[in-house]
């Protein structure tokens, strides 16, 4: 890979400043008379060729490229693609995000991305047992170029390779020394990101060597300190929007005998609860950017050993990279609500001294035994996470020239990540039950006043207030719990009623990834045709993947509000072998300029489903020197993870409306609906006769795990996709320095390895009676009927058909006033099918789509705008997404569509070479401030966090010195 042509293949890119937006490489130039040109290995193939452009449609986002930007990981350069769609997180997500990047092209998920670095896998990410790769863990600073393969790419590289892949070439070829320093900060004053990298390199006559270390301060920005986020909003049909928020509210919501009530935000005397205007905004103390730390350090090297007979010159080389990222998520303070919320019955006794003195009271004057009270702890500060992910990667091997010309290379690769999480804000549910119930006062001699009966004393003059049993026998350590105060007053929830039910349980949960592979390739010229070389390449693999993850006591037996999971511990390995074919059929002829076929093919043999195999054909015609035709066709596949096939049973709250709850209808609605056929499917799932009221329950209690949950009811099997793309790449010779390349892909998956879904499992149990078994509910009590659970494990389930086009068009040209680059590229998507459970398919095209499917514009574009001018270089890129639509329903309102508007994003940047060793550097993102669209069904902040920018108007600086 050393000084091959690929800055000669896109020099006239470069020129135009690379932009923001990455670009496809246009047709590698013929190289002048007596040039050499070297072979190199072009992601996509295992064949070394000596053009950049082969049939498979490649984008390549090279170093020049991403100064151009303000990123500092691969990750968020992804993202920026237009080709990314769907709900990859990143460290915008807060509320169900790990701190984490990924990078879901097409949209069809980041699990369905292969990310190689250096044409090697790389281990997966996270929190344990993980399906993709955290891309924050690939700094910028060791990237030499980035190639992202458009096309199935299972034949090549084996499973994950659906939508595409992503392949990072390293700056293992670096000399001398360069130190680059980096600050930015939103002009709010927030979320300010610091960093500082080192990068050195040494070569001798037989190798070299390349070391890199860095690290990076990224800090927060709250919901609350944007206009957008402030509130949750919720939407009406007619265009308003009431500011909403959650049923557990630190004024109390408590469901008497009589109705519920509250004290409302006004802490006054107790009244009906109103949901439009008692709910809490637990917006404000969300973070908008989650802050996060990271380190890094790597090492490249390449030493030549020497001759070595038919194995000709024998180069060993190594590569070890090490980061640790440290992350924080930070969400509103717990609304504890047991029984509803997390299915544990806490009563709250009317013998509770509290209850008694500030609890609401019936008509007589008496307490109420309150079964389902909820109350948000804002004494707490917050949920908070830190998470401590630490990869580490390893490569070593051998590569030369047998003495036929022939290229081999063996090579190990080894890599592990370990994640430590701990949480703190949480509370133990059943320390919750005590200090809820009944209480009594000791004396001064520490004996229970007692009455004549001999029962407590609920308020009596002692000396020390006390849990006691349902014998009435002291509980030893406990002390009461008072809901009914104010927060931030006297009579506010005090440190010691926190210690006892929540100080002592901040949980602790441990993750690891493990990956080992060992491959063998050959590669090179076979004989000679009349067109030219038919090239080869066979190789073996052998890969061992395994993870686990391990909650503590806390969260294994379920007492903890952080959550239940039950532990996951598995892997798998695979044994396959591939090759590939380049046969140049025609050339130098008549609208034959060059006309190839490629061929591959992959058998994989699995030690958890068995074998699989999968191939690709491909064609690249070229009419005339200046036109390139291409075209291929691919099956491809997704082995199931450790995770889809061992993940421990854990529960999560997805968003999703029971249809059996009265809440979310009117009373004439409810009556129609029991009186139904449909209701009998209620009433077998536990609903009384009478039907139920959950008070607002929105966000159902799910289990989610892998397949191994089902008891061996459930094999998981391959996924599988056919993959066709078809496009040009065009450099006419009558316009200089223009070039453009339009694609067009369609991906067609089935067998898909996902889950069900909590809503469509209630709606189908609902509707037709199915899923009713994965349903459980409460049989008796304040909350019968109400949801314990449904039980939504990994299956075989639906697929995804979608389609679109992908076009890049550059353009360079001088002038008297500088050299100037106009570039535009874009994804226009022409169809996205989702095929349900039920049989029913939802089209995602132009649409925001709820359960995590996440965004799907029809458009998305980057125009770049270029100007370089002696030592000054100054680019503007404005980002496009189009307007998209979105489904908007809630206890407040029918199901209706809404219009989301589109979003236009203008970033600039400068920078000046001061001299031949300084540069310095300065932009602005979003110059403009642009808000993000409302997007009120997006799952928090009232937008989609995974697509558009929320931070706002951000200003950057770079100093970059290099010897």
């Amino acid at each position: 890979m050393h000084k091959n042509l690929l800055a000669k293949s896109v020099r006239l890119a470069m020129i135009s400043g690379a932009a923001a937006a990455a670009f496809s490489s246009p047709v590698a130039f013929a190289a002048e008379e007596g040039e050499k040109v070297e072979r190199i290995e072009v992601t996509g193939s295992r064949i070394k060729r000596t053009d950049m452009e082969g049939v498979n449609p490649v984008t390549v986002i090279d170093a020049a490229a991403i100064e151009k930007m303000s990123v500092n990981n691969v990750g968020d350069l992804l993202q920026n693609l237009t080709s990314s769609a769907g709900a990859a997180t990143n460290t915008q997500t807060n509320n169900g995000g790990d701190s984490s990047t990924r990078f879901s092209l097409r949209g069809i998920g980041s699990d369905r991305t292969l990310v190689l670095i250096n044409g090697r896998r790389v281990v997966a990410g996270g929190g344990g047992a993980n399906s993709s790769v955290d891309l924050n863990t690939i700094p910028t600073a060791i990237v030499k170029r980035v190639e992202v393969l458009k096309d199935g790419a299972s034949a090549t590289y084996g499973s994950d390779a659906i939508a595409g892949v992503v392949n990072i070439i390293t700056k293992n070829d670096f000399e001398g020394f360069e130190i680059k320093a980096n600050y930015s900060s939103s002009d709010k004053g927030d979320a300010e990101t610091t960093g500082v990298d080192v990068t050195f390199g040494a070569q001798s006559e037989r190798g070299n060597v390349v070391v890199s270390l860095g690290y990076s301060d990224q800090e927060d920005a709250f919901m609350g300190d944007r206009s957008f986020s402030e509130f949750e909003l919720r939407a009406y049909e007619d265009g308003t929007t009431q500011e909403g928020g959650s049923s557990a509210p630190p004024w109390v919501n408590a469901n008497t005998a009589d109705g519920r009530v509250t004290r409302g935000p006004e802490y006054g005397d107790w009244r009906a609860y109103d949901g439009s205007t008692d709910s809490y905004n637990y917006n404000p103390v969300n973070y908008l950017q989650t802050p996060s730390k990271r380190r890094h350090a790597s090492v490249f090297a390449n030493y030549s050993l020497g001759d070595f007979g038919f194995l000709g010159e024998v180069n060993s080389f190594a590569e070890a990279n090490y980061v640790q990222t440290v992350g924080n998520r930070l969400i509103a303070p717990e609304p504890l609500a047991p029984l509803v919320f997390f299915g544990s019955p806490a009563p709250y006794s009317a013998n509770n001294y509290y209850n008694q003195k500030m609890g609401p009271k019936d008509s007589n004057g008496n307490s109420y035994v309150i079964d389902d009270w909820r109350r948000r702890m804002l004494e707490t500060g917050g949920r908070a996470n830190e998470r401590d992910y630490k990869t580490f990667r390893t490569v070593v091997g051998f590569n030369g020239y047998f003495s036929n010309g022939w290229d081999w290379e063996v090579s190990h690769t080894w890599g592990q990540s370990d994640s430590v999480e701990k949480a703190a804000g949480y509370f133990n549910l059943d320390r919750v039950a005590e200090a809820v119930g009944p209480t009594g006062w000791l004396d001064a001699n520490g004996d229970l006043m007692v009455d004549n009966n001999g029962n407590a004393i609920v308020d009596a003059a002692g000396s020390e207030l006390v849990c006691l049993d349902a014998d009435g026998g002291v509980i030893g350590g406990c002390t009461p719990l008072n809901i009914f105060g104010t927060p931030g007053s006297a009579d506010e929830i005090s440190p010691e009623m926190l210690q006892y039910i929540s100080g002592d349980y901040n949980t602790t949960e441990t993750g690891q990834n493990k990956q080992e592979v060992l491959q063998a390739i050959v590669s090179g010229d076979l004989f000679d045709l009349p067109a030219g070389s038919v090239g080869f390449a066979l190789g073996w693999e052998d890969r061992k993947e395994s993870g686990s993850y391990t909650p503590d006591s806390l969260i294994l037996q379920g007492t903890t509000t952080a959550g239940s999971a039950v532990g996951t511990q598995g892997g798998y390995d695979v044994q396959e072998f591939f090759g590939e074919l380049i046969v140049p059929v025609l050339s130098d002829l008549p609208f034959a300029h060059k006309l190839d076929i490629e061929a591959a093919v992959r058998y994989s043999d699995y030690s958890t489903f068995g074998d699989n195999t999968s191939a690709k054909v491909g064609v690249k015609w070229m009419p005339i020197d200046t036109l390139m035709v291409r075209a291929t066709l691919s099956d491809a596949f997704r082995a199931p993870t450790t995770s889809d096939l061992y993940g421990g049973a854990a529960t999560g709250f997805p968003e999703a409306i029971d249809p059996c709850d009265g809440n979310f209808y009117t009373d004439a609605e409810y009556a129609a609906i029991k009186a139904s056929p449909n209701w009998a499917n209620c009433v077998a799932t536990g609903v009384p006769q009478n039907g139920y009221d959950s008070g607002g329950v929105e966000q159902i209690p799910t289990k989610g795990g892998g397949a191994d949950n089902w008891n061996g009811a459930v094999t998981v099997t391959p996924e599988t996709a056919d993959v066709f793309t078809v496009g040009f790449v065009y450099n006419p010779e009558f316009i200089d320095n223009l070039s453009m390349t339009v694609d067009y892909w369609k991906i067609e998956l089935e067998n898909a390895i996902s889950t069900v879904g909590t809503q469509t499992r209630l709606d189908g149990c609902f509707n037709n009676a199915e899923y009713c078994e994965t349903i459980n509910r409460f049989t008796s009590g304040a909350a019968e009927g109400g949801i314990i659970d449904v039980q939504n494990y990994t299956v075989n389930v639906g697929g995804i058909n979608t389609a679109g086009i992908d076009y890049d068009f550059r353009y360079t040209f001088e002038t008297g006033f500088g050299d100037w680059g106009l570039g535009l590229d874009g994804t226009y998507l022409l169809e996205y099918d989702k095929f349900l459970a039920d049989g029913s398919v939802v089209d995602h095209v132009g649409r925001f789509e709820g359960n995590h499917d996440g965004m799907f514009a029809e458009l998305k574009t980057n125009f770049t705008v270029s100007w370089a001018v002696a030592d000054f270089n100054s680019s503007l890129i404005t980002r496009y997404i189009s307007g998209v639509k979105e489904v908007e329903a809630g206890w407040w309102t029918a199901p209706f569509e809404r219009d989301v508007d589109s979003n236009i994003v203008v970033d600039f940047q400068t920078n000046y070479m001061l001299n031949d060793h300084v540069t310095l550097t300065a932009g602005v993102d979003n110059v403009f401030d642009e808000e993000p669209p409302f997007v009120y069904s997006a799952f928090g902040a009232n937008t989609d966090v995974s697509t558009y920018d929320v931070i706002g108007r951000s200003i950057y600086v770079r100093a970059g010195i290099k010897f």
